[in-house]
């Protein structure tokens, strides 16, 4: 083990530079092909259902986060986790190809085929992010030493962020200023690219072997095992707990602009200066975040994300006019990125490093339903009661998410030298 901690940090710099690279480039690449933005709008141009536009998210949702948990036996049995991950990510990676294809193909096909393998596609690439999620995040917290994960994990965030913000800045121009569907294609094309040049990245990373000390669990899913953590460890289970209410508060992001636009006429420019602060207070927040969380702990860190968060929806549903939006979208930026950048390294301090991949698998699993009900539930709430109601209860959501952390011990502390 004394080994295996020599080898982490002397190959420390030299992955902190191939993975930093790999995350802001697929970044760049989630920018120019958005599953937010440019994949709908693609699906838009074959059909007038929202319901057809809208699953989009919710197959990423359900195809990133759910199979997780089927990869946890075969990753605690590996050494090393890097090729199973450089592998599976192969998968969410490809199917961007196809979509250049069938974007250049589009004319010559019936609106109907051009949908069926559109959701086929990307089912493709949410599978391969479920498949390829548990070794690679196992991977990233074996060869970062525990108290430098959370500024990496910052920075990766940050670059993830800004190659993004660019990424759709240039498909949005593409968009305007080519005709169709050359645009749609190019913006595919620079997607598959930029995977192309991050996958190179991914696969630069150096990783030791470690001595692989796994409980005994039949072939396939250890279900014994996973149930016996989640019998056994109060602290996991409270930790969980915050990551699901915390869902319900992050929710806020998907329905500010629509709240801007329609109550407050915004106008695109402002708009476009309010996502622009979006950014760049996520990439403060990460940064910030990590570099506090490394020395203080990703517990704490992680209860101010939440009181910046419900601070947000709060300030949101009192909002009297669009000046109080720049104060919502900066507060609602830290606190989303400390959020969403926090969990994931306070989530690999659990347990001993060869039950990472089983803390993983099963944290991320269990987040995902709640990740999936809470924007059907939020929109319900505004649709029926009012956006001043929704951001209400998405602000009671960020105290709760509070309250539940102050039960969390920081796992750092739990753990056996």
């Amino acid at each position: 083990m004394i080994n295996v901690q020599a080898d982490i940090e002397k190959y420390f710099r030299h992955n902190f530079a191939v993975n930093l690279v790999d995350g802001s480039f697929f970044g760049l690449a989630m920018g120019f092909a958005s599953a937010v933005t440019i994949l709908p709008l693609f699906i838009a141009n074959f059909t007038d259902s929202t319901i057809l536009i809208g699953l989009i998210g919710s197959i990423h949702m359900i195809g990133s986060q759910l199979p997780q948990l089927l990869m946890v036996g075969r990753v605690a049995k590996l050494g090393r986790y890097k090729s199973l991950a450089v592998v599976m990510t192969a998968h969410e990676r490809l199917p961007f190809i196809g979509l250049v294809l069938l974007a250049l193909a589009s004319p010559l096909l019936q609106s109907g085929w051009v949908i069926l393998l559109c959701y086929l596609l990307f089912i493709w690439h949410s599978l391969g992010t479920g498949f390829a999620a548990t070794p690679y995040q196992s991977m990233i917290g074996k060869i970062f030493p525990e108290r430098r994960r959370g500024i990496f994990l910052g920075a990766q965030m940050a670059g993830y962020s800004l190659l993004s913000g660019l990424g759709a800045i240039l498909a949005g121009t593409w968009l305007q200023t080519l005709p169709q569907p050359y645009n749609y294609a190019l913006c595919f094309f620079a997607a598959s690219l930029a995977l192309g040049v991050s996958w190179f990245f991914l696969a630069q990373a150096r990783e030791p072997l470690h001595h692989v000390r796994q409980p005994s669990a039949s072939n396939g899913v250890p279900w014994l095992r996973l149930r016996q953590i989640w019998e056994g460890d109060r602290n996991f289970r409270c930790f969980v707990l915050s990551r699901i209410t915390a869902q319900f508060t992050l929710v806020t992001l998907s329905f500010l602009a629509i709240y801007a636009t329609r109550d407050f006429d915004t106008g695109e420019q402002t708009l476009g200066i309010l996502t622009g602060l979006l950014f760049f207070m996520q990439i403060v927040g990460a940064l910030v975040g990590g570099w506090v969380g490394d020395r203080a702990g990703h517990r704490i860190v992680l209860m101010g994300g939440a009181f910046l968060m419900a601070l947000a929806a709060g300030l949101a549903g009192l909002a009297g006019g669009q000046a109080a939006f720049f104060a919502i979208y900066a507060l609602a930026g830290a606190g989303s990125a400390i959020l969403m950048t926090n969990v994931v390294t306070m989530t690999m301090e659990f347990g001993m490093p060869e039950e990472r991949p089983y803390y993983i698998g099963l944290a991320n699993t269990l987040t995902a339903f709640a990740a999936l009900i809470a924007p059907f539930l939020a929109g319900f709430a505004a649709e029926s009661l009012g956006y001043s109601v929704m951001f209400a209860f998405t602000a009671l959501a960020g105290i709760v998410t509070l309250g539940v952390l102050l039960l969390v011990r920081d796992p750092r502390r739990q753990r056996p030298v």
